[in-house]
């Protein structure tokens, strides 16, 4: 039997892979939410009453019988013994397998500040946290959310929409700060500043204040704002302590090569919980994006069968929507020292572009995204250009790119 620990984006793509290529042998999902394979990008927008919780379901309890896959639902795995090929769950119960994969994704990070414990503060991640912080959002009138990642924005941006009194907190000097630069950042801020959001940079939340068990407020540096909620937004972790109490390699990540395979027999990573090689730049990485995930999935479940088969992509890349400006970042469009950057811009629109001599090593459009696609391309395949400043203007010559 084939078993597959997580119903995310690379286990349900595994398990659909499994499935079209092994039609004899069972496949087993276990998973500890109650929720089918859902969008987790949807979670914001449901809490601003976008979408409906079931809109954001991509597979349900239907689609999984119909491939004959059996899901193990609100189970939680307590333990892997590699040695005798089994997983042990809660229960106590004993599953054999002849293929592991463990696409465990990720964990919200809890920063443990003075209070966190309250009632009222949040975390968002499953289904039920979002339902659990769109109850919580009805009765009150004010919210403070620590983190200003692309989370927390777009939850500060859902609770705000709901009529709350909405401060976004961030320890760092700019907004997304590890996903944008400083001058799209501003522009970012403005954005979001104009949709209500208060928006506090450079701050740490010291302490969250509480009565009677109750969050009644947040500490910031020199200053005290009052809140009936807190929603923890300062980032995730790959969730590998299955894996590392099984004695299974681990770095930031779980440990794969590139066929998916972890250091231990018959079992692989993929997903957000695996640390793989990045092909563009051979260091060792967490990608944690949704294309990722799911050709992860297929990789593993390939080699799973016995098809061999490598992960050969891994490109960083983001497209999202913030306060109605859209934005796409690919590949390393921070840049390494000596590396040249070119940007241009006006208005809400920015677009960044890093050049390593004639390679396009990352670009970060924002506003206007036209053409974004295919100089992403040109990341991709380590081109080099003839003018790399025409790059940076929304009406740059496609014949002035050359291959490599």
């Amino acid at each position: 039997m084939y078993i597959i620990i997580g119903q995310g984006a690379a286990g349900t793509s595994a398990a659909r892979t499994l499935r079209r290529l092994d039609q004899a042998t069972p496949v087993t999902m276990i998973t500890d939410e109650p929720d089918y394979f859902y969008s987790r990008i949807d979670l914001p927008d449901i809490i601003g009453a976008k979408y409906e919780p079931a809109e954001s379901e991509l597979q349900g309890a239907e689609a999984f019988r119909d491939l004959g896959i059996t899901c193990r639902m609100g189970e939680r795995v307590t333990a892997i013994h590699p040695g005798e090929k089994t997983v042990e769950l809660a229960n106590g119960e004993r599953l054999s397998y002849s293929k592991l994969l463990l696409a465990t994704g990720s964990l919200p990070i809890r920063p443990t500040i003075l209070g966190w414990q309250a009632q009222g503060v949040h975390v968002l991640w499953t289904m039920a946290q979002t339902l659990a912080l769109s109850r919580a959002a009805e009765s009150a009138t004010s919210a403070v959310v620590v983190g200003a990642g692309l989370i927390g924005l777009k939850i500060a941006l859902a609770l705000a929409s709901r009529g709350l009194k909405v401060t976004v907190v961030e320890k760092l000097p700019r907004v997304m700060p590890r996903q944008i630069d400083d001058t799209a950042a501003q522009r970012i801020t403005k954005a979001v500043t104009g949709k209500g959001v208060n928006v506090m940079v450079g701050t740490e939340v010291r302490a969250i204040l509480s009565r009677d068990g109750a969050v009644t407020g947040v500490q910031v540096e020199g200053a005290e704002r009052p809140c009936e909620m807190v929603v923890m937004a300062v980032g995730v972790k790959p969730n590998v302590e299955l894996a590392k109490a099984a004695g299974i390699e681990v770095g930031r990540g779980i440990t794969v090569d590139a066929r998916q395979q972890t250091s231990a027999a018959d079992i692989y990573a993929a997903g957000d919980a695996a640390e793989c090689l990045d092909p563009l730049t051979g260091s060792r990485v967490v990608p944690a994006i949704w294309p990722v995930a799911v050709e992860q999935g297929e990789v593993a479940a390939s080699n799973m069968v016995g098809i061999d088969s490598e992960f050969k992509s891994g490109l960083a890349m983001n497209a999202v929507e913030i306060a109605g400006i859209p934005l796409v970042s690919i590949g390393d469009f921070e840049g390494q020292p000596g590396d040249e950057v070119l940007t241009s811009g006006s208005g809400s629109s920015y677009r960044r572009i890093v050049l390593r001599g004639n390679t396009v090593r990352g670009v970060l459009c924002l506003g206007d995204i036209r053409q974004a696609g295919v100089i992403g391309s040109q990341v991709a395949r380590q081109a080099e250009v003839d003018d790399a400043s025409l790059l940076v203007s929304p009406h740059f010559n496609f014949a002035s790119l050359v291959d490599s």
